[in-house]
């Protein structure tokens, strides 16, 4: 009696499949019978298996291969991103033997803000941050996002920053040192949606050694994270909107861009000064949806500034663009809203406004 493959498979094997489905096999090209083959499921049996012996042992079948195990710097990056801890997930990205395994999940805004981590991180990671940097930027485009805004800080718009002076300090003549830079935003107004688009800023003034408070403004102190951080404005100024004067309008410091007038961009500008030696500034700028639908939402942003020498000489810090702020002007901008909400005593001014929660 003729025997099948069937008949020596595995029971499991013999569950899946209802009925061994035996078809004759096309003709031979050179018009001989070939017979039958046997195919279970509409797959071709091995012909070693159908010529199988009714005696014969069942052919051994190998386990299944074993599922990689994640290892524990894939789960710590598997965990911080649950946790939306990226600066913990860019680190732990980069002790991974092959990091991209872990992109393909990611959503478009959370490789965003995985590459804001990583560019925060550069000077700790080195050549393998440019390299995750590069397989961030691949798997946005393999996800549609077009060319020309896969860098960050490019999705929302165009966004230039520019040092338009730079002058050492002199003790010996009295000069002071100043820096000015110059911030621009052209919103695409296909993807924002805002009727008006303004700047807020934070600062860091310490002393570099020991990173200790230098800024004397006691309101602003009173607002300053444990890091000395705070919303970047001056005492008597009841908006938290860098330049923006009290009625809400622009200032020399300030031009908002506005839905009804599209083609001027958002620009501010930011002059530091001051004849304090061993100092470090540090500015986080956001461009920021000021009324609208997207109130709130932050569209980029740049980090820079400087440090000054005992002899008063200037070292800027290159600017980085990220696409989200970081951790400490969320909580600037929250201890803003505190201080507008708290003993008038402590305000910044009277009537202090609160800023809208980022987003």
């Amino acid at each position: 009696m003729a025997t099948t493959a069937a008949a020596h498979l595995p029971a499991v094997f013999l569950n899946a499949a209802a009925t061994d489905i035996t078809q004759p096999s096309p003709a031979d090209p050179k018009g001989r019978s070939t017979g039958h083959r046997e195919v279970w499921h509409d797959r071709e049996v091995p012909p070693t298996l159908a010529r199988s012996h009714p005696d014969s042992p069942a052919p051994v079948m190998s386990p299944p291969s074993p599922q990689p195990v994640n290892s524990p710097n894939g789960k710590a990056f598997d965990d911080a991103v649950t946790a939306g801890d990226w600066a913990t997930a860019a680190t732990s990205l980069a002790k991974l033997a092959v990091p991209t395994s872990k992109l393909a999940p990611l959503t478009i805004d959370q490789l965003r803000l995985l590459q804001d981590a990583v560019a925060r991180a550069r000077s700790a990671l080195g050549g393998v941050g440019t390299v995750l940097q590069l397989a961030i930027a691949v798997e946005l485009q393999g996800k549609g996002v077009p060319a020309t805004k896969i860098a960050a800080g490019a999705a929302f718009g165009k966004f230039e920053t520019k040092v338009d002076e730079r002058i050492d300090g002199d003790e010996a003549t009295g000069r002071w040192y100043t820096h000015k830079i110059h911030i621009a935003f052209a919103p695409d107004p296909a993807v924002v949606n805002a009727d008006e688009i303004a700047f807020i800023q934070t600062v860091r003034l310490v002393e570099t050694a020991s990173g200790s408070n230098t800024d004397p403004d006691q309101a602003n102190q009173k607002r300053q994270t444990p890091s000395a951080t705070s919303v970047d404005r001056r005492s008597g100024k009841k908006h938290g909107w860098y330049g923006m004067k009290d009625d809400g309008t622009g200032s020399p410091q300030l031009t908002a861009w506005k839905k009804s007038t599209p083609a001027t961009p958002a620009t501010m500008r930011d002059r530091s000064s001051w004849n304090q030696p061993n100092t470090t500034w540090q500015f986080e700028t956001m461009v920021v949806c000021r009324s609208g639908a997207d109130t709130g939402k932050v569209y980029v942003v740049a980090t820079w500034g400087f440090t000054v020498d005992a002899d008063l000489h200037l070292t800027e810090q290159a600017p980085m663009v990220t696409n989200k702020q970081s951790t400490e002007a969320t909580a600037a901008v929250r201890n803003w809203n505190d201080q507008a909400a708290g003993s008038a005593f402590d305000r910044n001014a009277p009537g202090q406004m609160s800023l809208p929660a980022l987003t």
